[in-house]
């Protein structure tokens, strides 16, 4: 069983150097957008859930390996029927995760809040 734990674990920890969130640059997109308008509050959630979400993700996929590691090194029944549903939960989490990180992106060019981008312009009448 020990052999198994480390075999998982060397294999999660050499895959830890690709998981590194970067820093955002300072100034955010937001900048020249008041708090007074429902753009500047949309960048703003924007911006909060953007450093949220992907903490978010990375405690998802620890919660689904957590999962596999109880799944696969424990001997009871009770520990992997515990294993398998931490898995099933850590997948459900991480499909609500990316989903909301993707309504917030639609939203976002919707309004031509993301950096470089303009919003469609509105269709007008001819006089």
């Amino acid at each position: 069983m020990k052999k198994k734990l480390i075999g998982l674990s060397s294999l999660v920890l050499g895959f830890a150097p690709f998981v590194a969130l970067a820093a955002q640059p300072s100034g955010g997109r937001c900048d020249g957008i008041g708090l007074g308008s429902v753009e500047g509050i949309i960048c703003k959630i924007g911006d909060i859930l953007s450093v949220i979400i992907p903490i978010l993700i990375v405690l998802g996929v620890v919660y689904f390996v957590w999962g596999v590691i109880t799944y696969v090194i424990s001997d009871d029944e009770e520990a992997k029927k515990k294993g398998k549903n931490r898995m099933i939960y850590g997948i459900i989490g991480l499909v609500v995760i990316v989903a909301m990180w993707g309504l917030v992106g639609i939203v976002d060019r919707t309004f031509g809040l993301g950096t470089g981008t303009t919003a469609p312009p509105l269709p007008e009448v001819p006089f």
